[in-house]
């Protein structure tokens, strides 16, 4: 190994230069316009990324395609998103390839759900036997009004 380190001290800075260039394209990650994950939905959809992707630091603004990713990635992220309880979907991740844009529909899919889940809550109780005139009726009446 120290051999190695020893031949790319003794190389041109052009060659250096090219060779950054080239490691660069084999392992991508977009520089340039990275913004930190600051949300708690950006930041667990970047570790996510991170992990089945193999980068080390991906932003929010970062594409999903762009950073390399494929079909069968699409699923493992879902999955680990599904698993966080997100009920996201990978043609969600297809239309909004980048952590900022997964990261509110995340978000918005998670309210709306929350939402409804306490509306039918709120609905079920209201509805309870004593609601019903039916509940004062004995089960010869009940029995009546059926046959």
């Amino acid at each position: 190994m120290s051999d190695f380190l020893e031949r790319l001290e003794q190389l041109s800075p052009e060659k250096r230069e090219l060779l950054n260039l080239f490691l660069q394209e084999e392992n991508p990650q977009i520089e340039e316009n990275y913004v930190e994950p600051a949300t708690p939905f950006e930041k667990a959809l970047a570790s996510i990324w991170s992990q089945v992707l193999g980068i080390e630091r991906v932003g929010i603004y970062d594409n999903f395609f762009e950073l390399q990713g494929d079909s069968i990635q699409s699923i493992q992220i879902i999955a680990k998103a599904n698993q966080l309880g997100w009920p996201l979907t990978t043609n969600q991740l297809f239309d909004y390839p980048t952590i900022a844009e997964l990261a509110k529909i995340a978000e918005t899919t998670l309210l709306a759900s929350t939402n409804s889940e306490e509306e039918k809550s709120q609905n079920m109780t209201s509805f309870t036997p004593l609601n019903f005139p039916e509940s004062e009726l004995s089960q010869t009446e009940i029995n009546e009004l059926f046959n």
